[in-house]
């Protein structure tokens, strides 16, 4: 069970969509961005890949990546996916690696596709 107080709604996404200081990371595979699109201003970090891009992957390699800052463990990230499981998965690992601010946007991609048509 996910802590209340780390999920995020659709309304707090329609806002952080344009806060440039949250990062917004889609934990699906690239095949599914693909063939569904995306949430506005997130990054992709497959749920595989989260752990290792955190946690070493340069700042430098991380700009070249996803054009922007790497996260510190200050910063807010904000998971989703498709259903809010792997999303979920990915906010304890976050904590785990000390980003305290993390958490989820359990309707993940699912609610956001259907209130955003």
């Amino acid at each position: 069970m996910v802590d209340p107080n780390r999920v995020v709604s659709y309304e707090d996404m329609l806002k952080v969509i344009n806060e440039p200081q949250k990062v917004i990371i889609d934990v699906r595979n690239p095949d599914e961005i693909n063939r569904t699109g995306k949430i506005p201003s997130s990054i992709n970090i497959p749920l595989g890949n989260v752990d290792q891009v955190l946690q070493s992957m340069s700042d430098e390699e991380f700009r070249k990546n996803f054009q922007r800052h790497k996260p510190s463990s200050e910063d807010e990230l904000i998971f989703y996916c498709q259903s809010g499981r792997r999303s979920s998965e990915a906010l304890d690992l976050a904590l785990k690696l000390g980003f305290r601010k993390s958490k989820t946007y359990l309707g993940s991609w699912n609610e956001w596709s259907t209130k955003n048509k």
